[in-house]
């Protein structure tokens, strides 16, 4: 009888070692045996089987070539139609009738601070004077948000009898052009 005991007693004990070896079971004894320790202030659970936890030994700095990026919103949907107007409203004398004027409300934006600028190109005899600026501003912030801008165009003496009459006569281009604002 005391032979059995013993036997059974050892039986018990291998299949309790058997049980710690395949790791822990939430199953026996009411969860985990993990056991946590601190190195260079990290805690670090060491648990059967143990566990590593990876430290950073090194850090590297990665790098990234940033060209310089500005976007007009819907730039192709934007059109200038000048209108006849009053020659002082545009800051012109009676001689310079007829004039003309029109704004387009653009929305950029950039990466860098930019500065905002037009060039024109005429299309056919109908231009004689002409100008183009921003209304309130051209300067845009390069914090990548959209800005919307007001630019202008304003005409003075167009030689009306050089083109046949129309709504929509193509008399030239306004050219958006952007540099660093430095």
């Amino acid at each position: 009888m005391v032979k059995r005991t013993l036997i059974a007693i050892a039986v018990v004990a291998l299949v309790a070692c058997a049980v710690q070896a395949a790791g822990p079971d939430p199953h026996f004894f009411g969860g985990t045996d993990d056991v946590a320790i601190k190195v260079n202030n990290e805690d670090i659970t060491i648990g059967w089987p143990y566990e590593y936890k990876a430290l950073t030994i090194c850090t590297i700095p990665v790098y990234l070539n940033v060209g310089y990026f500005v976007q007009i919103d819907d730039c192709d949907g934007r059109k200038i139609e000048m209108q006849q107007v009053d020659c002082g409203d545009i800051g012109k004398g009676g001689d310079d009738w007829p004039c003309y004027f029109d704004c387009e409300t653009i929305k950029i934006r950039s990466n860098f601070e930019v500065k905002m600028g037009t060039s024109r190109t005429k299309i056919g005899p109908v231009i004689d004077g002409w100008d183009s600026y921003y209304d309130g501003g051209d300067v845009v912030p390069g914090d990548g948000g959209w800005h919307e801008l007001k630019v202008c165009v304003k005409a003075w003496k167009a030689k009306l009898l050089n083109s046949a009459p129309g709504k929509k006569v193509k008399v030239g281009e306004l050219n958006i052009t952007v540099k660093p604002n430095v």
